[in-house]
């Protein structure tokens, strides 16, 4: 046999042991992605707000995971593609989007880079994902029913507002939540509701606000972002008292003669989970979130103490379990 042959043999079984160890490794460790997780914002993180919880969310992973994180701030939807795909030429393995409204791209994105796993926010579970998608089911409606029952037992004038920004599945399922809660606890009162179009543009939640005020609200439930200061504005500038909830952070030292409380999100707990699952080998999978599973009741205020206890106590049940419908499709009406 000649050396050359003999050379290319022995190259060709060297290769083959180095290779071994790769081909006894199970499935998942093989094919585990690079420990590098970009999260993508459609706001600012230093909103006090949702993006802001977010962020905390992203760098909890990085605290205890060890992984390394970037993000990227107010990308719109439009633009979101393309950032996305700056992140994965890094060779960032798991992309997040914080917010409902990138499904389109991640389901858009994922079928093309199956070795990156892409976490995203919906409603609910949806089926027919690509196998390396991570959906956190948000659940707000649920922790929206207790604000209703607040404000069902706290209105005065027996009209109650509630006021959101951009027209998604998930804030009609809160006004529909809200809607039950007030049917149920007090049915006397009746519900009015406004969409501005923006989640952080305080002027057109402001407007939004003194029109529901001028009509005889004095609760309203909030579901803006950054809005929220414009309506704070409103109900402090009021001349009767106006009482407000707030969600995703508890903004009471903003305004503590008319704020009663607000429900918390903490996304560190879906984060950390998802990123931990996803490095055990996980691909892809549901994480529903909702009271008991990052959400929160903050404490209540500017309220008496038996409105105050029947709320905890609805609260309680909700997380525990109790049985709410999730319509999403249309507003019910009494």
């Amino acid at each position: 046999m000649s050396t050359p042959v003999r050379a290319t043999r022995l190259v060709l079984a060297l290769f083959a042991l180095l290779a071994l160890p790769l081909l006894l490794l199970p499935p998942s460790a093989a094919a585990q992605p690079a420990r590098k997780l970009a999260v993508i914002f459609p706001g600012t993180v230093q909103d006090a707000d949702f993006n802001a919880v977010g962020h905390i969310g992203m760098i909890e992973v990085k605290k205890q995971l060890g992984v390394e994180v970037a993000f990227s701030e107010n990308v719109s939807v439009a633009d979101a593609e393309r950032v996305t795909r700056e992140y994965i030429g890094a060779g960032y393995g798991m992309l997040a989007f914080h917010g409902g409204q990138f499904v389109t791209v991640t389901r858009k994105l994922a079928p093309q880079f199956q070795d990156v796993v892409f976490v995203m926010q919906s409603t609910g579970p949806i089926p027919d994902l690509p196998p390396n998608v991570w959906n956190i089911g948000r659940k707000w409606y649920r922790g929206f029913y207790p604000l209703g029952v607040l404000a069902a037992l706290s209105t005065k004038t027996n009209k109650v507002g509630f006021i959101a920004g951009i027209r998604l599945p998930d804030f009609t399922a809160q006004i529909n939540s809200v809607q039950q809660a007030i049917k149920e606890h007090n049915p006397k009162a009746s519900l009015v509701y406004a969409f501005t179009g923006d989640q952080n543009d305080p002027v057109k939640a402001r407007q939004a606000a003194e029109a529901q005020i001028g009509s005889g609200v004095d609760f309203i439930v909030i579901a803006v972002n950054l809005g929220t200061y414009g309506i704070l504005e409103a109900a402090q500038a009021a001349k009767s008292r106006v009482l407000l909830t707030t969600f995703t952070t508890d903004k009471y030292e903003l305004a503590p003669k008319v704020l009663t409380a607000s429900l918390l999100a903490d996304y560190r707990k879906p984060f950390v989970e998802i990123v931990r699952r996803v490095l055990a080998g996980e691909r892809g999978g549901y994480y529903e979130f909702k009271p008991g599973t990052g959400m929160d009741l903050s404490p209540i205020r500017n309220v008496p103490a038996e409105v105050s206890a029947t709320v905890t106590a609805v609260f309680a049940e909700v997380v525990a379990g109790k049985d709410l419908p999730e319509i999403m499709d249309r507003i019910v009406t009494p």
